[in-house]
């Protein structure tokens, strides 16, 4: 080989192998800077934000300042929902090191020991988040008390221990513990869960605060100060119309109402301002306590041990029923549970019938019994028949085939209009949640026969508010108002962030109408119509009672809706019994007794006055005024001057004791006074109680006093057919002598 050329060739002119290689490296070169130019473009480009916020993520950390859940008061001020302030408390992982910066597991271990044992939780769970080095806040137990977590800066104090932290937190309380609970509601963890709390809880709730801090790499603090503060926004206060008192009166006599009638499927009651909308009251027994709302009340004790009993307790079976159970207790009756309301709805057949010029007070009408519609015999409830009877008795006694009558000349047309028009097809928009729709046939579907059992209450069903709106707007002078519970939002300094106030929605009849509707129940009430159990004393009630069918079985609902003063009403009230079990099973006798007590408290309470007649005057109870110290000649002076009789027990000169005693209330009619005029004298227990069940009222009053007793009337007094219900001293019971029986009358007439 001629080596000249060979160096030629090497030198001079690259062989097309090295050529090749050169191209693939230069190709590679290129591809891995374009791929690494298009990583950079991705990560700093494309993905700038994503990166940019898990950076931030990694410097940056949060601590929540929870807001404070706004209060809930009544009308006048008394709280029914608040906070008390408890803490969390919580470990930073993170900062659990030796003074060598290494992570210290003694410390953990220090840590875990004493929290479990002065918080109550498990060692193994405390040591566990302890070891979540990366984190700055693991909470260990939230709502711990004051003295509990006195206890827990102790023993940080105690062993010198900076990684344990507190925050304070704001526990849901509520000071009447079972008042208004299905009104008021409950929470959860994460808001409001019922009732008002979850209705409101946009606006209790508030706005949760935080602190903002930076923190490099290793979890340590940054060269140079990064905090941010952003203050909590406290809940709003919700003012309701609620009023406390009358919560307190309707509550303890609804729960006495339904234990007495053996009520099996719950009771509810409303009291409402029929001129404004405004509840002062709405209840449902059984209550459930609101700071304890998944303890079931005493009231199914029964019912879970048959679920027991029947499914085996423990198991899934059983544990379903059980909650199902505990959903329904949190329901409020009064709005979620429809019902047919029977003869309370007979207001608003008549006050059609009056609206429309289709009858008059005084018009005569027949009653044989029963009424027959479209090939059907409908039956009255008196089945023996009312006779001859006007309108107004005809409202009054409750007369079926009077109201089918009526709804015939009203027709289909201006009945379903009017229907409409007292709200009874729609929600009342009350401001609550879980309101029911009424069930009912539209104008287009109603028959002859629908019309017939419409107009006395039955076959259509609408809840406990849709009912007592109607009835207001008889009450209040024809116009349909808007129930609410809300009067005003608050801030923390007590400024009116929002009121409500009333909304009226229609006029639907007239005011004479209206007047000439409540004349005639508050005459039945006064006089002997069905209602006369729902008497007060001194004041003028308008009342109707309803006894309705539950589906196709023998269950009854009975109710009784009333307002006062009938000529001017500042109340209407409503309780309706869900399948009473004891007794006589009437609306007049279960419902409308109970009626009655409620509203002789809650109207006085309200300010207005009783007018008593002459008739009531006679028969009120007086308060046995003091005797004790007078000389017996002054204190049979004052005795004969009240219209009393006495009786001297001793030979001594001066009263020394007294039965009844002073500021008991009896009644006058032969009320007896004994005077003992010695010291020390033995009790004279010689009158043995008789029974007086089933009497009249002077009957009872006779037996009573020949047995040297005194007597207190209770219940209804007026008007015939009324007889002793109840006796407050149990038969054969042996008391001295002038000793106080109260008796409870009632009418036992069905209604």
């Amino acid at each position: 080989m001629n080596l000249s050329e060979k160096t030629e060739s090497i030198l001079g002119k690259p062989g097309r192998t090295i050529r090749a290689r050169s191209m693939f490296i230069f190709t590679v070169c290129i591809l891995l800077a374009c791929g690494l130019v298009g990583r950079l473009i991705f990560l700093q480009i494309i993905s700038y934000d994503e990166y940019r916020r898990k950076v931030v993520e990694q410097m940056v950390y949060e601590t929540t300042i929870s807001a404070s859940r706004g209060a809930i008061t009544d009308r006048n001020g008394v709280v029914l929902a608040t906070n008390y302030t408890t803490e969390r408390i919580f470990i930073d992982p993170s900062s659990m090191k030796d003074e060598d910066g290494n992570f210290d597991d003694e410390l953990r271990k220090l840590v875990a020991r004493g929290l479990s044992e002065i918080l109550g939780v498990e060692y193994d769970f405390v040591y566990t988040e302890a070891k979540k080095t990366k984190y700055k806040d693991r909470t260990i137990k939230k709502n711990v008390d004051k003295d509990t977590a006195e206890r827990v800066r102790a023993f940080m104090l105690e062993h010198d221990i900076e990684c344990i932290h507190f925050a304070e937190t704001a526990t849901r309380t509520y000071p009447f513990s079972t008042l208004a609970s299905h009104v008021i509601g409950f929470c959860g963890t994460d808001g409001g869960l019922y009732g008002l709390e979850y209705q409101y809880d946009s606006i209790l709730k508030g706005i949760n605060g935080k602190i903002v801090a930076a923190q490099n790499g290793v979890s340590g603090d940054m060269p140079y100060d990064y905090e941010t503060y952003i203050d909590a926004k406290n809940g709003a206060n919700l003012v309701t119309t609620l009023d406390y008192k009358i919560q307190s009166i309707v509550e303890k006599y609804l729960e006495q109402a339904a234990v007495e009638s053996g009520c099996a499927s719950r009771a509810c009651a409303i009291i409402m301002n029929p001129k404004t909308g405004e509840i002062y009251a709405m209840a449902t027994y059984p209550s459930f306590d609101l700071n304890s709302p998944h303890t079931l009340p005493a009231y199914y004790d029964t019912l879970v041990e048959q679920y027991k009993l029947q499914y085996g307790e423990g198991t899934q079976e059983c544990n379903e029923k059980i909650s199902a159970l505990l959903l329904s207790t949190w329901n409020n009756k009064c709005v979620t549970d429809t019902y047919e309301p029977g003869s309370t709805a007979k207001i608003l057949t008549t006050a059609i019938a009056i609206e429309e010029g289709l009858s008059s007070t005084t018009e005569m009408f027949s009653c044989t019994g029963s009424y027959r519609v479209s090939g059907w015999t409908i039956k009255c409830h008196k089945t023996s028949g009312h006779g001859s009877l006007t309108f107004a008795e005809a409202l009054q006694q409750s007369c079926n085939p009077v109201m089918m009558k009526l709804s015939e000349r009203i027709g289909i047309s201006t009945y379903s209009n009017y229907f409409n028009s007292f709200g009874l097809s729609l929600k009342t928009g009350l401001d609550l949640p879980g309101e029911a729709s009424p069930i009912f046939k539209n104008e287009g579907e109603l028959s002859a026969l629908d019309l017939a059992v419409y107009s006395f209450g039955q076959r259509f069903n609408v809840t406990a508010i849709q009912l007592v709106s109607a009835v207001a707007s008889v009450a209040n002078g024809g116009t349909l108002v808007t129930p609410h519970l809300i009067k005003a939002v608050l801030d923390d300094d007590g400024n009116v962030l929002a009121s409500f106030g009333t909304n009226e929605v229609r006029q639907i009849v007239s005011k004479e109408t209206s007047e000439t509707i409540s004349k005639i129940l508050a005459d039945g009430v006064s006089g002997n119509g069905g209602a006369k159990n729902a008497y007060v004393k001194g004041y003028s009630v308008a009342a109707k009672t309803g006894t309705s069918e539950k589906g196709l079985g023998s269950e009854r609902i009975c109710s009784t809706v009333a307002y006062a003063p009938a000529d001017d009403p500042e109340v209407v009230c409503l309780l309706m019994v869900d399948e009473p079990t004891k007794g006589s099973i009437y609306g007049s006798t279960v419902a409308a007794p109970y009626v009655s007590k409620i509203l002789a408290e809650v109207l006085p309470y309200l300010g207005i006055e009783p007018e008593y007649t002459e008739e009531e005057l006679k028969s009120m109870a007086m308060s046995v005024p003091s005797y004790r110290g007078q000389s017996l000649d002054m204190a049979k002076k004052m005795i004969e001057d009240a219209g009393l009789k006495y009786e001297i027990v001793g030979n001594g000169t001066r009263v020394i004791q007294q039965i009844p005693a002073s500021g008991e209330k009896m009644s006058k009619d032969n009320g007896r006074i004994i005077l003992y005029t010695e010291e020390n004298m033995p009790e004279n227990k010689d009158a043995v109680v008789p029974s007086v069940i089933g009497l009249t009222a002077e009957a009872a009053n006779k037996v009573l006093t020949d047995a040297g007793l005194n007597v207190r009337f209770s219940g209804t007094t007026i008007g015939s057919g009324n007889v002793v219900y109840s006796q407050s001293i149990e038969v054969g019971t042996v008391v001295a002598k002038g000793t106080i029986v109260e008796i409870e009358m009632r009418y036992m007439q069905m209604g």
